[in-house]
């Protein structure tokens, strides 16, 4: 029985790290206040970290099987340029396409995120990097 409360102790943990995030968001991070914004950060966040810092794939790559309208997300993608997160470039191989360029911008609200998330799964978890 022991291994079964302790999992649910670490279940609740879970939750309460995922609640103290979702408040550190709503009140640090105006982009993750939307799901449109949410998805779209947490792609890009995704494809950024990989070896090629521009974004191979094409726009439409984001939107492929979402729950999002394009419209939504090209909104969002405009909102995020206005911001500075990010560059829609030109593709060199094929004019009509374009890729998103995270900016440095980008990358610090990324760092800071990251490091939050540590912060509060800290306190409740002994966390060990591979």
């Amino acid at each position: 029985m022991e291994s079964t409360e302790s999992g649910i102790q670490n279940g609740w943990s879970l939750v309460i790290s995922l609640a103290e995030l979702h408040q550190w968001e709503l009140e640090n991070h105006p982009l993750l206040m939307t799901l449109t914004g949410r998805h779209l950060y947490y792609r890009l966040a995704e494809e950024s970290v990989k070896a090629d810092p521009a974004l191979a794939r094409a726009l439409k790559d984001l939107f492929g099987g979402m729950y999002f309208t394009e419209k939504a997300l090209r909104t969002r993608m405009r909102q995020m340029e206005a911001d500075g997160l990010i560059q829609a470039v030109t593709s060199h191989e094929d004019a009509r396409s374009k890729h998103l360029v995270p900016t440095e911008k980008f990358y610090e609200l990324m760092a800071l995120h990251a490091e939050q998330v540590k912060k509060i799964f800290d306190k409740h978890f002994l966390l060990i990097e591979k």
